[in-house]
Formats: C-alpha cells, structure tokens, sequence
C-alpha cells in the first residue's frame, strides 16, 4: 500500500518510510490542522504548512505529495472501516487503521489486549523515537528528553521517568498484581518544530487595534525634522534581490492611501526590477500632502560582483551625489566627472537613516559573499555616520506561529532566532531591528500589518532624529571653538 513508485507531472514520488507516515499523521491528527482540513475548500496553504513542518521534522515531501498521500489514506481508512461495520470482523488488516480512526472516527485509539503487558508494549514500540512518545492510561506524560543513555522518555511513574527501554513496572502498585488489561488507550503527543516555538509573554510589547493605527499615522503626519533646513527625512531602502525594498514602499503608500497601491515596480525576479535610483514621497491621502518622510529605493544586491547594485554607489548616495531617475551601472559606479553627478549636495539631499531590507526566510542562509557586501556598505555607513536599520519582511512565510496570527511575531522564539541571527550577521544590534509584513497578494488592507508597517517608520524616523542630532552638535561644537 505504502511500497508504490510513481511519477506524476514530472515529480518522482518515493515510497513513505514507516517514521515518516507516523509524523505526517501526528501533524494530520493536531486539532488546529485537522479542523482547517475539514472546513476549507480550498486548502493549498493547509498543505504547504504541512510540507514545511515534516520538513522540520527532517522529511522533505511537497504540498501535493502530502494532499496526495493524506487523500489516498482517508480512502483507504473508508474502505477497511465500511467493510468491518458491515461483516462485524476485521476483514483486512491496516497498522494505520487505529490512528486514522483516532482522527477521523473521534475517539482515541482504542486497541484490545490480549496478552497484558507484552501487547501493550507491543503498541507503544513503534511509536518510539527521539521526536515523539507515548503513554499508556494511568501514566502522566513529560517531556521527550533523553534520560541518561535510557532513550526518549514517556512517563512518569513513581516520581521517576519512565523510559522504553527501562519499563519495568510494578504489578502490584499498577493494578493490584492484574496485568491482563483488556484495554489499553495509547495517545500520542507532538514534539512542536521550532517554527512553532511560543514564548508565553511577548517580548517586544506592540497594540494591535485600530486606535493604535491611527496614532502611529498621527505621529508620521505630524513629523518634523529638528534641523530647519530639512522638510522631509530621507531613508534608503538597500538589501537583495527580492527582499522586498521595493514592496515596502508600495505597503507604506498603500496605508496611507486606504487602499492596496503599487507605484513602485516589484515582483519576482532572479535580477532586480529596480533599475534607477529613485525618490518616493508618500502622501497622506489621494490628494493629501506629501508626508515628512521620502523613501529611497535602489537596485537590489546580488551575490555576484559586477551584477545589481554596485557597493562604490553607495557613498554617492548616502552623500547626496546621485540625483533620482540616475540610471545604475553594476559594472560601473558613478563616477564625480559623470554629467548626473551632483557635485554640491545640500543637507535634505542626503540620507539621514539607512535601512537594510532582508527576507526572513533567507537570513540563516545568506550567501556569504552577500553578507560582505552588506558589512562593507555598513562601513560605509558608519564612516558617515548614519544610523542604520534592519527590517525583515516574509516573516509570515519564515514562521507558521506568525502566519496563522501575525499578533503572533513578539511571542515566536522562531521570529526572534531570526532576528538575533541578522544581528550577528551585520553586527547591528536586536533593538536595532523591526519586522514586517508587505502587501504582495491582497487586494484589501489589513489592520495588524499596517501597525507592524507603521511601526517600522516611526523607527526609521527616530533614528533620521538621531543623525539630525548629532549634525547638530557637530554644528554647535563647530561654533563654540570659533
């Protein structure tokens, strides 16, 4: 039944292993999946959360694969179940019978013994490994630690763990020296994968309500830079391919617009959409003023030298050199005898924060020639002495806690590993990252990305503060020694 070798649409389909049906089960059978499995119609998402997590689980199989295989047992389950109801006997043996049961027939697996302790045993042993355990009535569960050189742990008897292969109870105190159970209830319990990891209190203390929308744009309309000559801070977006610089504008605009809005080119590409150095302001409304803050795309990084943005264009930037609509070269930076060159810059031309667009679901595995393009252009930064920012966008693709509610992102460990990861990565430190969701997909706004978008502003904001102040104490210095 499990043993078939096909291919379909060009995908080679392999055999499923025994452990790897059990764990596709046990995700199957959690109560939260198992009711969106019942209810949608349309359940493509439900089936690629379940290839993530038997991904976490060290099984790579597709979305399709596990409908496929899900699908393929339920008609199986029907098949055996309808025959024993109808002639009263097992006509056909099934090892997955009782667990399908166990989800499908609402109860718990229920299996008869006829043997005592040997038998249950016999049931429990299957379903041991270093990633699940059992238990059998009458025993409390644990953890799935490993007790010394025992193996995986899965009970509690006597105040002591009960491991598989030290089992030995006592008759007496089990069940007044009477092993000849005539039933066993075995449940099982699902070690959840990092992904899924929720810290009980939040770690970063965030209001998800309309009220808290509407100040954060309150406080962004009502922005004003501390130095006079500045009407509006500026804010570079830098980061890869496909990270989402360009989404992040279209996401700011669309919350302010009331309504999903995609000025700025994106989309999937092996290279970047992003040709031209541009200048975004983001207005207040269809017809409302521009806000106090401009948003500076570029062309994405790539790994390759010679290829996306080129890091040399990044103090011509920073300093207010390059003019909007300036063509990038990645074979070549601009030059300061190039005719676009804009030779004296003034103070609003510059970058006053500088901001690293990352996707969450690439940080662990940033190519490490991209990480040194990222730390040299943060040299460069430092060098000029722009506060810098990190925002991770993806985070509901990077983690299914924050997917399934993204009020979800301060209390998944998951999010935070990330986040700490990217700090390491660029030397930045955690309170120096924001995560965020953009619109990519809908058509309508949502209330608790807007707060995480806004949220990332008012950061952004904050910091162009900081550079603004300390200009300003250079400035103050400068006129005390003269």
């Amino acid at each position: 039944m499990d043993c078939a070798l096909t291919k379909m649409d060009g995908v080679k389909w392999i055999s499923w292993s025994n452990s790897e049906v059990q764990t596709f089960l046990c995700l199957v059978g959690q109560e939260r999946i198992h009711r969106e499995l019942d209810g949608a119609t349309r359940n493509e998402k439900i089936f690629r959360e379940l290839s993530q997590l038997m991904a976490a689980h060290g099984y790579q199989r597709t979305s399709r694969q596990c409908r496929d295989k899900l699908k393929k047992m339920r008609s199986d389950y029907r098949t055996i179940k309808d025959r024993r109801e109808r002639s009263g006997a097992n006509q056909k043996h099934w090892k997955w019978f009782d667990q399908m049961d166990a989800i499908y027939g609402k109860r718990p697996v229920s299996i008869k013994m006829e043997s005592g302790l040997d038998s249950t045993t016999a049931v429990l042993d299957p379903m041991m490994d270093s990633k699940r355990f059992s238990t059998c009535e009458g025993y409390s569960t644990t953890s799935h630690n490993m007790v010394d050189s025992a193996g995986p742990c899965f009970g509690v008897f006597g105040g002591q763990p009960v491991t598989h292969s030290n089992y030995k109870p006592n008759a007496a105190e089990m069940h007044a020296s009477d092993l000849k159970m005539t039933e066993c209830q075995v449940y099982q319990v699902v070690v959840a994968p990092k992904e899924m990891a929720r810290i009980e209190n939040p770690w970063r203390t965030l209001i998800w309500n309309p009220e808290k929308r509407t100040e954060l744009m309150e406080m962004i309309k009502t922005y004003k830079p501390t130095v006079s000559s500045v009407s509006q801070a500026r804010v570079l977006l830098i980061g890869p391919v496909g990270a989402g610089k360009s989404s992040f504008f279209n996401s700011i605009n669309s919350v302010f617009r009331g309504h999903v809005t995609s000025q700025a080119i994106s989309g999937c590409s092996s290279s970047s959409l992003t040709t031209q150095f541009r200048t975004y302001s983001v207005k207040a409304g269809r017809e409302g003023k521009p806000l106090p803050v401009i948003l500076c795309d570029t062309m994405g990084l790539e790994e390759n030298k010679g290829a996306g943005l080129d890091v040399d264009d990044i103090s011509s930037i920073l300093e207010g050199h390059m003019p909007d609509r300036y063509q990038f070269n990645p074979s070549a930076p601009l030059r300061s005898e190039a005719h676009a060159y804009r030779k004296s810059p003034d103070f609003k031309d510059k970058i006053h924060c500088m901001s690293y667009i990352l996707d969450a679901t690439k940080v662990s595995n940033m190519p490490e020639k991209l990480a040194e393009k990222l730390k040299a252009i943060r040299q460069k930064a430092n060098l000029l002495g722009v506060p810098q920012l990190v925002v991770l966008t993806k985070v509901d693709e990077a983690c299914p806690l924050v997917r399934e509610c993204l009020t979800n992102i301060y209390r998944s460990a998951y999010i935070k590993e990330i986040m700490q990861g990217a700090s390491t990565k660029l030397g930045i430190p955690l309170s120096c990252i924001v995560p965020v969701r953009n619109y990519i997909e809908e058509l309508e706004l949502d209330l608790n990305s807007d707060i995480l978008l806004l949220s990332a502003v008012i950061q952004m904001l904050r910091f162009a503060d900081s550079f603004f102040d300390e200009v300003s104490d250079q400035l103050s210095n400068l006129q005390t020694k003269e």
